[in-house]
């Protein structure tokens, strides 16, 4: 699948405004999971400047997750791997809003 003439990673689809599939992990880069937004799937290591938003890119731009997997994620900062369980959903919490910028799997 491609967006704005790109190829995106292996594992990674678009989604849309408050949808994630199964078995996906997904993000948004506004809160209340609006605006720009990809689906990651289980397994698979994505840096987020490869995933185009708003002319620049996700890295230090995602506000809100869910994560739709049997895995738990790893958020990957500055400020340092933060862990979105298995089934759990998140809005960025202030001080770490914006700030990962790649995303593994524990």
């Amino acid at each position: 699948m491609t967006t704005q003439g790109t190829r995106l990673p292996a594992g990674v689809v678009m989604i849309e405004d408050s949808e994630c599939p199964p078995a996906t992990l997904g993000l948004w880069k506004h809160y209340g999971r609006k605006g720009p937004a990809y689906g990651i799937g289980a397994g698979y290591t994505v840096s987020l400047s490869e995933l185009p938003a708003d002319g620049g890119s996700m890295t230090k731009n995602v506000s809100s997750w869910v994560n739709k997997t049997q895995s738990d994620a790893k958020l990957v900062s500055s400020k340092g791997t933060r862990i979105l369980k298995a089934g759990e959903s998140m809005e960025e919490p202030a001080d770490h809003n914006d700030t990962v910028e790649r995303v593994e799997w524990v």
